[in-house]
């Protein structure tokens, strides 16, 4: 009876560091983790694909319920959005890339200046959308307001 627990403990701890093993090999496998530079895993990758931004679009103006009087500010709104989203995507897309070991190091001063341009590019940006917004409020009824709002309230679309 003893031998027979033992046999059972010894074949669920195999089983149990089989499947951990497993587990980390899959991870390992699909890249997730650090990407170049210690910086996001999907660097490689589309963070925000054009069809994910147009259906968020799509599911604010539907739950705004849009009028026709309405549909040219948020028409200027939605290019506004979508061409900030992808600008803003591109470049982090960009800056995420690994660096050729071929290339010399950038001066700490330099790095820094760098990062303020891509600060300014993106404040500029917020700027831009945060116009937008505005415009479209504007036209919106109370009970509109109450809904973007609420689509905005923890996420902003930058």
């Amino acid at each position: 009876m003893e031998t027979h627990m033992k046999l059972s403990q010894k074949i669920a701890l195999a089983l149990i560091a089989t499947i951990g093993i497993g587990a980390m090999a899959a991870s390992y496998a699909t890249s997730m983790g650090m990407g170049p530079g210690g910086g996001c895993a999907m660097a490689n990758k589309k963070m925000a694909f054009p069809a994910q931004i147009d259906g968020h679009l799509d599911t604010i103006k539907k739950d705004l319920n849009i009028g026709s009087d309405q549909e040219m500010a948020w028409s200027e709104f939605a290019k506004t959005i979508k061409q900030q989203k992808t600008e803003m995507m591109s470049a982090m897309q960009e800056r995420m890339q690994p660096v050729p070991r071929v290339q010399p190091v950038q001066s700490a001063p330099d790095r820094i200046g760098e990062r303020i341009q891509f600060m300014k590019q993106r404040v500029a940006g917020m700027e831009t959308v945060a116009a937008a917004m505005k415009q479209l409020n504007d036209v919106l009824t109370p009970e509109q307001k109450k809904v973007f709002n609420g689509h905005f309230d923890q996420v902003m679309p930058m």
